[in-house]
């Protein structure tokens, strides 16, 4: 069973507010994004929990030894998935920003997708004063994410397919090379389907949330 940090006053009011404030809204105009960590000798063990993908994990790998690592950024929203980027472990603003100005400036260039809202959590680097001001002065309109909440954010969802794909039967990588190259293609393979099921869900996130007044849902 997944669990997770446990969310204070606060984070329950802020996740009240957010499900109120959103349950209703347009949401094929929100881009979705997260960044994850991908071991090429699997995935960890099967005792699981929430955690910030940025940080080294809590839980005891089944792996009895070390493997080499990729960190990966990904986005989607209604009109599909965005080009993938491999960045650093240890990414800071700065390279947050090239990620943006490479990836996603280039998707909300194309015709009609200046529409779209930015959705991103609140680790440091995505709230930092240089990636704020970086993305008011490219006018990329943000969409606020409350804290202590992946079950809001289906890009956790997507992850979860990415890895059933990628580790098929027990698959394990010899070079990064081409661990990055069968992330790719399992990226590319994403069934528009499966994207218009997540953006779905989210009107019944909110109301979840509500529901359980602003405890966690079972997504």
């Amino acid at each position: 069973m997944m669990t997770a940090p446990p969310l204070k006053p606060e984070h329950i009011t802020a996740r009240l507010n957010y499900a109120r404030k959103n349950m209703n809204i347009d949401w094929t105009k929100v881009i979705f994004s997260d960044e994850k960590k991908w071991n090429l000798d699997g995935p960890d063990g099967f005792c699981g929990y929430w955690h910030d993908l940025r940080k080294e994990k809590r839980v005891f790998s089944k792996r009895n030894f070390g493997g080499g690592s990729t960190m990966v950024w990904g986005a989607f929203c209604s009109a599909g998935t965005l080009r993938l980027a491999f960045v650093s472990s240890r990414m800071n603003s700065q390279d947050y920003i090239k990620v943006m100005e490479s990836h996603l400036l280039p998707f909300l260039r194309g015709p009609r997708r200046r529409i779209f809202a930015y959705q991103q959590d609140n680790a440091a680097i995505h709230v930092s004063r240089q990636s704020q001001a970086w993305f008011e002065s490219k006018n990329v309109k943000l969409h606020e994410h409350p804290p202590c909440s992946p079950d809001l954010n289906p890009m956790e969802n997507f992850w979860g397919y990415l890895v059933r794909k990628v580790y098929a039967n027990g698959k394990k990588y010899q070079t990064v090379a081409k661990f990055e190259t069968s992330i790719i293609d399992a990226w590319e393979s994403i069934p528009q389907s499966l994207i218009n099921n997540l953006i779905q869900s989210m009107k019944n996130r909110c109301f979840e949330v509500i529901s359980n007044q602003g405890k966690r849902t079972k997504y």
